[in-house]
């Protein structure tokens, strides 16, 4: 089989994790700015950036992501083990 030929379980992970992790910055900055609008803008206010917001759902997403990395991290070492045996004993038989 060729190296490369297939995604390895940690990668669709990854991409799994990238994706929520996406999804959470989006509700996150939407949580945060409705949340803030709630409690101040009904008063009559001028309605606040949107920037401090976005930075909020940013890091919450950010966050997110590290969290599942820190926990993908030992199954990508496991497979990058088994491929480095499976390929020392690919050379044996030959």
């Amino acid at each position: 089989m060729k190296r490369g030929s297939k995604m390895e379980e940690y990668q669709k992970k990854l991409i799994e994790a990238g994706i929520e992790g996406a999804i959470i910055t989006v509700l996150a900055y939407l949580f945060y700015y409705q949340n803030y609008l709630l409690h101040k803008w009904y008063r009559g206010l001028p309605l606040p950036s949107k920037i401090p917001f976005v930075i909020a759902g940013i890091l919450t997403g950010a966050a997110y992501f590290i969290y599942k990395l820190y926990r993908i991290y030992p199954m990508m070492q496991k497979e990058k083990i088994a491929n480095v045996i499976r390929e020392e004993e690919n050379l044996e038989t030959i």
